[in-house]
């Protein structure tokens, strides 16, 4: 697909995102197994702390406030391995998605076959670390705007004033603001990381150049695949409701309701990494348009007129004779 002017326009990026999401099915459906994985490993050491609780209560109901004491650190260790694990497994996919995504965006058709697991190896090192320093600042962001607002909490109520809660509302829309660009600019540390072979630095760079040349176009991609993100959250709540309302107050029914609800859950899963997958597929649209990759439009030749058309048209018109 090719484009007039050779500034690639946010709606047209989305198009070419949602296109490549859809020509490549099976990133999408790894992306969605990874993130049930990884959510069903993360909730095994509660799960696991519960049910040696149930078993240790059964015995002696005074044993139990000990042992929850002693497994507190043992279950946060567990999660923090499990977010761990997730992390490594979704830098490890990006890796090998990203490239392919930017070269389906590029070529306009679907990149061969069997080179996934190649660009993953050559690019896992330097997606892994960008990824952890995206994220970890994006942490320590959220982090220093929720420290000012708790800090704001105590001298609100101690002495409330118009201009201590404006400036608490002005960091409240500062923290919202700065999580959606910091979020902007780690998908696009990835992608150049990933897709152009970038080092961890010169990715960060030129992350920070496009975001700033193309800040509009990338905030109308954000906001277009919030709104489709929205639209799938809201049918599989609808979904999921027309099932519990039926099986409502009735044991037996909410157990067999309990594969549809997974089954639901599962389907819109896939759909949501659809979504992720193109999301980043047009901001790899808007990257590789940034460098020159996504060329200018070969205006289609004008349709020749039939020549048997053509002398028809020429022909006189006889006018008929006034009675």
């Amino acid at each position: 697909m090719r484009y007039t002017g050779g500034v690639l326009r946010a709606n047209q990026a989305v198009r070419l995102g949602l296109r490549a999401a859809s020509r490549n099915p099976e990133l999408s459906f790894w992306k969605a197994l990874l993130d049930q994985v990884g959510s069903l490993i993360a909730l095994l050491p509660p799960l696991l702390a519960v049910l040696l609780l149930a078993g240790i209560g059964q015995e002696d109901l005074l044993a139990t406030l000990p042992a929850a004491a002693g497994l507190q650190w043992p279950v946060l260790g567990g999660i923090a391995a499990a977010l761990a694990i997730g992390f490594t497994a979704g830098m490890l996919f990006w890796a090998g998605a990203l490239p392919l995504i930017a070269a389906d965006a590029e070529m306009d058709r679907r990149p061969p076959d069997g080179n996934f697991w190649l660009l993953a190896s050559r690019g896992f090192a330097r997606v892994f670390v960008a990824g952890g320093a995206a994220y970890g600042l994006a942490l320590l962001f959220s982090l220093a705007c929720a420290a000012a607002l708790f800090a704001a909490l105590p001298a609100a109520v101690a002495n409330p004033s118009p201009l201590l809660f404006a400036g608490a509302a002005l960091v409240a829309a500062f923290a919202l603001v700065g999580s959606v660009l910091l979020d902007l600019l780690a998908r696009l540390w990835l992608l150049r990381a990933a897709a152009f072979g970038d080092s961890v630095s010169a990715a960060f760079g030129k992350a920070a150049s496009l975001l700033s040349a193309r800040l509009g176009a990338g905030l109308v991609v954000t906001l277009a695949f919030l709104f489709l993100e929205v639209i799938a959250a809201t049918a599989a709540a609808m979904f999921t409701g027309f099932i519990s309302s039926t099986s409502l107050f009735e044991p037996s029914a909410e157990l067999l309701a309990g594969a549809p609800r997974a089954a639901v859950g599962l389907a819109f899963a896939a759909v949501y990494a659809w979504l992720e997958v193109g999301r980043m597929g047009a901001l790899a649209a808007l990257a590789a348009d940034a460098e020159g990759l996504i060329a200018e439009p070969q205006e289609p030749p004008p349709s020749p007129v039939p020549l048997a058309e053509a002398v028809i048209e020429a022909l006189p018109v006889e006018e008929e004779p006034q009675r």
